[in-house]
């Protein structure tokens, strides 16, 4: 496995090319674009201005010898009932289908979505599963057309400290996650594993092995339990053993992809370099197979 991290280590109106070219310096070679963080900017663009940008970044990247292999799509909020920036379902499929064009100028293979609520309030779950295979299935085509995958997010809706508390997120658990993708039934739908929602679940990471050859891209992060912190690892308290040995026993073939902005925005910028070296160094440990061996 390659080490990535999303480039949302730096805020998105910190310079592109040089957030790009700290990354590499600090001896990562992929990279995930986190297209959630300039959602309002591309709001605002048509979409040939788009393309435009994706071209720009795509040549930043090729000259810099980096390589972008997913990327976190928009988000909508909890349900397609709390729509961010304005976006109705209709506008927002629409936004889903130009990240979709902007990942096949980035060569990016994986993007991911989030399930959703319809409303938040509790839809029986049959409901849920039928709607989210009509909504994804209406993006199916742009999958189709530009050869970029949708990979699924596993999401969370209970804590360690409310392990009773059901605010209904669909595709909490890997079962619901596992149904989803298999209803769709198509090569370019698969799954992404964020080990921090897994971990407020109360869920063992060992059940990454559940998703097998579902599993395209990853979110690497830590917590408590509690918050969804995106901290790098050991800063919380997952099992990294069971992470890494579950990732080896389904010959997992994505990156090892960091979703873990909070351990290094909260530096002081001179020290940013030190803390993505650092990073990419605990990575390469952890992927490497070395697993969480502590003393």
């Amino acid at each position: 496995m390659k080490v990535s991290t999303s480039l949302n280590v730096f805020l998105p109106d910190y310079p592109i090319d040089r957030a790009m070219q700290r990354c590499r310096d600090a001896g990562f070679t992929t990279l995930d674009f986190n297209y959630w963080d300039y959602q309002k900017y591309v709001h605002g663009l048509t979409w040939e201005e788009e393309e435009a940008w994706a071209q720009r970044i795509r040549s930043l990247a090729d000259a810099l010898g980096l390589q972008f292999t997913q990327m976190h799509g928009p988000v909508h909020g909890r349900s397609f009932s709390d729509m961010v920036l304005h976006l109705n379902v209709e506008s927002f499929l629409s936004m889903a289908e130009r990240s979709l064009q902007t990942a096949a100028i980035l060569s990016i293979p994986w993007v991911v979505f989030h399930p959703s609520s319809i409303t938040g309030n509790g839809e029986p779950y049959k409901e849920l599963l039928e709607y989210n295979v009509r909504f994804y299935e209406r993006l199916l085509p742009a999958a189709e057309r530009t050869g970029v995958g949708i990979a699924l997010e596993n999401m969370y809706d209970r804590t360690q400290a409310q392990p009773l508390a059901r605010r209904r997120a669909y595709c909490a658990m890997p079962d619901e996650l596992i149904e989803l993708i298999d209803t769709l039934n198509h090569p370019l739908v698969g799954a992404c594993w964020d080990t921090g929602h897994a971990h407020e679940q109360s869920l063992s990471q060992a059940r990454i092995r559940e998703l097998g050859s579902r599993l395209k891209a990853t979110h690497i992060n830590d917590n408590d339990g509690i918050r969804d912190q995106h901290l790098l690892p050991f800063s919380g308290t997952i099992d990294w053993a069971a992470v890494t040995e579950a990732l080896r026993d389904i010959r997992y073939a994505g990156d090892f992809t960091y979703e873990a902005h909070s351990s290094i925005r909260v530096l002081p910028d001179g020290l940013r370099d030190a803390g993505l070296r650092y990073a990419a160094e605990l990575g390469n440990y952890l992927a490497s197979g070395q697993g969480g061996e502590q003393t």
